[in-house]
């Protein structure tokens, strides 16, 4: 029993006074921080793609239907072309009537995308998502072509 009590007293002063392995311990227990760190970060960088491709695809959509008129498949076209895999997570309206005469009146067409995320596997899918919405507004102008 005595000597149980000694060597319990050497194995605790031992670990006590032992730093060798400290550095492992404080990297195990600090890497889950970075890497959620990390993933925040993506994160934000998916937003801001978003923001970036939705401005462009309502840049787009309002120049084609300030140029085509009322053919909206022209303009769905035109979307669809600038905001590439968005397939299932893109909405797009004309806010103002489409160019019927081109009177320099503006027509402006307003484009949804749902943020692309990153999925975390101890938290699983959620339910809603974020939607970055840009407006865009072009004159409508008579369009020239070369002879």
């Amino acid at each position: 029993m005595q000597r149980c009590r000694t060597l319990l007293k050497s194995v605790v002063c031992f670990l006590i006074n032992e730093e060798g392995g400290v550095q492992a311990i404080e990297f195990l227990g600090f890497l889950p921080m970075v890497l959620l760190t990390q993933t925040v970060a993506w994160q934000f960088f998916y937003i801001g793609y978003t923001g970036v491709v939705a401005s462009g695809a309502a840049r787009e959509g309002a120049v084609t239907a300030a140029r085509v008129g009322s053919d909206m498949s022209e303009i769905d076209a035109a979307v669809h072309g600038a905001s590439r895999g968005f397939d299932g997570r893109r909405w797009w309206t004309l806010l103002t009537p489409p160019c019927a005469t081109f009177t320099g009146v503006p027509v402006t067409v307003q484009v949804q995308l749902e943020v692309p995320h990153v999925t975390l596997p101890f938290i699983g899918p959620l339910d809603i998502y974020p939607r970055v919405t840009a407006v865009s507004t072009v004159r409508c102008e008579v369009g020239f072509s070369l002879p």
